[in-house]
């Protein structure tokens, strides 16, 4: 049911610090949002795998859990299906932080909370 996970480190400035890894350790963009202006996240691959970059500011989105920080590290996990694997979560005992919503970069995402209160960010692509 899961796959791909990554974790997402708030930094203070998304551009300086995706740039550090692209430069030294040969890291590739493979993706960024927004596509133009000042840059609030991206995925950077190297090999199999990835790491998020996104900025320390609260996101303005609308089910972001505002009434919280965002720390400096979230965890990104890969499904097929955000809502079949909500329910199974909460079902688990897993604290629901987001409700499943879709979101304007074609994906559909909803956020839990491990014990500790760290974000798990499930997502599924929704879009090509």
């Amino acid at each position: 049911m899961f796959r791909e996970p990554f974790p997402i480190l708030h930094v203070q400035d998304p551009e300086r610090s995706a740039r550090f890894y692209l430069d030294n350790f040969g890291f590739e963009q493979t993706f960024r949002w927004p596509e133009e202006g000042a840059l609030e996240f991206a995925f950077l691959r190297l090999g199999e795998t990835g790491i998020g970059i996104a900025s320390t500011a609260t996101p303005d989105l609308p089910d972001w859990p505002h009434d919280r920080p965002t720390g400096s590290f979230q965890l990104c996990i890969y499904t097929d299906d955000t809502d079949a694997a909500a329910v199974r979560l909460v079902a688990q005992g897993a604290r629901q932080v987001t409700a499943p919503r879709e979101m304007e970069w074609g994906e559909k995402l909803a956020f839990f909370e491990d014990p500790d209160g760290n974000l798990i960010h499930v997502t599924a692509v929704t879009a090509s």
